[in-house]
């Protein structure tokens, strides 16, 4: 497939194509495709502090990402649509599992951090440990004061488990009151962080 020779072409067609390989890559991010995104143009390093310390400042330094193919003028001209769909598709689920390997290794860091890790040490699933799991989570509440659950991320062999553990937790009347309590908590303590949000605003 031919590069357009007029540039105002040239530039719709660019824009298309990286619309859709910023798509496919974001595919790829799994619990991290609707985190907000914004774009930083200048500095080596972001600067940002905790929502539990607004004085505290933490800077995060940038990770390069990048994906590399190469094309002969001859394979180009030869290209078809599809051709150029398909390895920008290839492309972009590679440049998106890099993003999502450094999401993940940024969650480690700061869970550890903070400490909001629970260490199994290799027992099974329970249901007094998935407890105290949503116990150490900041949950969200909608105007209507429903919890907005997180997303949970397992490895696939572990879903059926789970899902069993999630059914036995829902039928055991113990762990539904100890669940409410968890999350009575959680309400009083988004409701106070919104209220710090709307003095400092």
């Amino acid at each position: 497939m031919a590069f357009p020779r007029y540039p105002e072409l040239k530039s719709e067609v660019e824009k298309m194509l990286l619309k859709f390989f910023e798509q496919k890559a974001r595919e790829e991010l799994g619990p991290f495709r609707d985190v907000r995104r914004f774009s930083v143009h200048e500095g080596r390093k972001l600067v940002h502090n905790t929502l539990d310390n607004q004085e505290d400042l933490r800077d995060m330094a940038y990770e390069a990402g990048s994906v590399e193919f190469a094309i002969s003028h001859e394979e180009m001209a030869a290209m078809t649509v599809e051709d150029v769909r398909a390895l920008l598709e290839e492309k972009a689920k590679e440049f998106g599992a890099q993003q999502a390997q450094h999401s993940y290794k940024v969650l480690d860091q700061v869970t550890e951090e903070t400490g909001n890790v629970i260490d199994a040490s290799g027992k099974p699933l329970t249901v007094d440990l998935f407890l105290e799991t949503i116990s150490k989570i900041s949950i969200a509440f909608d105007k209507f004061g429903n919890p907005q659950m997180p997303t949970i991320v397992i490895h696939p062999s572990m879903a059926e488990k789970y899902r069993a553990l999630l059914e036995e937790a829902n039928n055991d009347e113990d762990a539904k009151q100890r669940l409410n309590e968890i999350l009575a908590q959680k309400r009083g303590e988004y409701d106070a962080e919104q209220a710090r949000r709307k003095l400092v605003d």
